[in-house]
C-alpha cells in the first residue's frame, strides 16, 4: 500500500528532525525543507497528502505558504506551526484555511501525531468524495448523454440552461429513451447537486399506499404504523424528486400532489399539522397525458402545474444519426466491463440499425451491444453476434413508414392492438388494463385501426 506524503517546511533543523523521528514507526513519508519557496517548487512532484508548515521563517511567513497552497492545490491539508501556543494566530491560520495548527514546544507528542493523522484522513476523504463525484458526473453528467442529431442537442443545450433554476420540468417520450438520465443530469448540473435525487417508480405503487408513501404518516394511524415515518417529499428535501411514469397515479393523489406542489408543504397521513419541504420536482411519463386529460384520469390543473418546462424526448428511430455514436459507446463500456478488446464492428451491423424500429429506444440497444459483446470471441463484432428481437416483425413496409411518422406509428398501433385482443381473447376490459388505457380508447383504436 503507497504511504501518505507528508511535507514539512521549516527554517530550524530540530523541527524537521522531530517529525522524522515522530513518522519513522508511521505509513508515512517525509519530505523535510527549510526553504518555503523550494517545498512550493517541489509540490507538484510530490504530490504530499499534508503541508506542515512553522507561522514564522524569514524567507517566506507561513500565512505566505498557506495563501499560495490553498490557491494552486486547495485538496492538500495544511497545519501550521505556531510558536509558544499562541491560539491568535492558530484562529488566524484556521480562518484563512488550515485544517489544525500544532504549537512549538512539541511537548504533547500523541496530541500531535493524532492532529497529522487526522490531516491525513481528511486529505483521503476529500479525495474519496472527488472520485466520486467524478463518477456520478461520468455516469450521470451532461457530457455523458451522447447526442449527435439536432434534437438530442437541442435538448442538451436547454437542460444547460434550465438546470440552476427551480421550475416543476416534465419529460416526455417512450420507454428506454432516457428520461432518467435526463432528470439526473439536470439534478447534477443544479444547486442541488449535493443533496438527494429521490427517483420514484410511480407504476409501481399501489394505490392504496401512495398516499402514505408519499406523504408519510404518523404512528398509529393504521395496522403497522409502529412508527412515524417520512414519505418520498419529506426525503427529497432540498434535494430533487424525480416522479417517473406520473401518469399512472389515482386521481385522488393527484390532488395531493397539486396541493403540495403549490403550497409547498405536506400533511402526513393521520396528522394535521402541515409540513415544509423544499424540492426540485421532475416529472417523466411515456404516455400521453393530454390524452388522459381528456379521458378524465388526469388533472388538467396538475399537468399544467408539472408542464412548466417540457422536454420530448425523440425515439430512437427519429435520430438515428445517434446510433453510430451510442453503438461506439456501449461497445468500449462492455468491452471494458467484460475485459473483451473490441477493436472493430462490422459495416453491416450499421445498416441493420439504420433499417431496425427499435421499439425498445436507446435501452433496447444497449441491451443488443451487452449481448453481442458477452457472446464475441473476436476482435471483431459481427454481424452474427447481432440479435435484435423484432426484426421483421413490427413494420411490413418500411419505406411507407420513413416516408411519414403518422403512418409509422399507426401501423405500430394497429399491430399492437391486435396482438393485445388476440392475448386477451378479445376481452376488452382485460386489455385495458394491460394497456393502461381507458376501455373506451381500446373501442375508439379497434373502430379506427381493425374495422373495416
Amino acid at each position: 500500500m503507497q504511504k501518505d506524503k507528508v511535507l514539512v517546511i521549516d527554517d530550524e533543523r530540530f523541527s524537521l528532525e522531530f517529525f522524522e523521528a515522530l513518522f519513522a514507526d508511521e505509513d508515512i513519508e517525509i519530505f523535510k525543507f527549510l526553504s518555503a519557496t523550494d517545498a512550493l517548487n517541489k509540490i507538484p512532484d510530490i504530490k504530499p497528502s499534508l503541508v506542515i508548515c512553522d507561522h514564522l521563517m524569514p524567507e517566506m511567513s507561513g500565512f505566505e505558504v498557506l495563501d499560495i497552497v490553498k490557491k494552486n492545490w486547495p485538496e492538500i491539508t495544511f497545519i501550521m506551526i505556531t510558536g509558544y501556543g499562541t491560539i491568535e494566530r492558530a484562529v488566524e491560520a484556521i480562518k484563512k484555511g488550515a485544517y489544525d495548527y500544532i504549537t512549538k514546544p512539541f511537548d504533547n507528542i500523541d496530541d500531535i501525531l493524532s492532529r497529522v493523522q487526522k490531516g491525513i484522513e481528511n486529505y483521503n476523504l476529500k479525495s474519496r468524495i472527488k472520485i466520486l463525484e467524478k463518477n456520478i458526473n461520468d455516469i450521470y453528467g451532461i457530457s455523458n448523454i451522447i447526442a449527435k442529431s439536432k434534437k438530442m442537442i437541442e435538448i442538451i443545450n436547454t437542460v444547460k440552461k434550465i438546470a440552476g433554476i427551480n421550475s416543476t420540468v416534465l419529460i416526455t417520450g417512450e420507454s428506454g429513451t432516457g428520461k432518467e438520465l435526463i432528470a439526473k443530469a439536470i439534478h447534477n448540473m443544479s444547486n442541488r447537486k449535493n443533496q438527494r435525487f429521490l427517483e420514484i417508480n410511480c407504476s409501481a405503487i399501489p394505490e392504496n399506499l401512495q398516499e402514505s408513501l408519499f406523504f408519510g404518516y404518523v404512528k398509529g394511524t393504521f395496522t403497522g404504523a409502529d412508527t412515524t415515518k417520512k414519505g418520498y417529499f419529506e426525503e427529497a428535501n432540498k434535494g430533487t424528486l424525480f416522479l417517473d411514469e406520473i401518469g399512472e397515479t389515482s386521481l385522488n393523489l393527484q390532488a395531493k400532489l397539486l396541493r403540495a406542489i403549490q403550497e409547498k408543504k405536506i400533511t402526513k397521513v393521520g396528522s394535521v399539522e402541515p409540513v415544509d419541504v423544499d424540492i426540485r420536482l421532475i416529472c417523466a411519463t411515456n404516455r400521453n397525458l393530454e390524452e388522459l386529460v381528456e379521458q378524465k384520469l388526469f388533472r388538467q390543473d396538475l399537468y399544467y402545474r408539472i408542464n412548466v418546462i417540457n422536454f420530448h424526448i425523440p425515439p430512437l428511430r427519429d435520430r438515428k444519426e445517434d446510433i453510430p455514436y451510442l453503438v461506439e459507446f456501449f461497445v468500449k463500456k462492455y468491452s471494458k466491463e467484460f475485459g473483451k478488446q473490441i477493436a472493430k464492428i462490422e459495416p453491416d451491423i450499421f445498416k441493420r440499425f439504420y433499417d431496425y424500429f427499435w421499439p425498445g429506444n436507446v435501452r433496447e440497444l444497449e441491451n443488443v451491444i451487452e449481448r453481442a459483446v458477452a457472446l464475441s470471441d473476436r476482435d471483431v463484432l459481427t454481424n452474427d453476434n447481432i440479435i435484435l428481437q423484432k426484426e421483421g416483425e413490427l413494420i411490413a413496409d418500411k419505406k411507407d413508414f420513413v416516408k411519414q411518422y403518422d403512418k409509422a406509428r399507426a401501423e405500430f398501433e394497429r399491430i399492437y392492438l391486435k396482438s393485445l385482443l388476440d392475448t386477451c381473447d378479445g376481452n376488452i376490459l382485460k386489455a385495458s388494463k394491460i394497456a393502461k388505457l381507458n376501455p373506451a380508447t381500446i373501442h375508439r383504436k379497434i373502430s379506427k385501426y381493425l374495422k373495416k
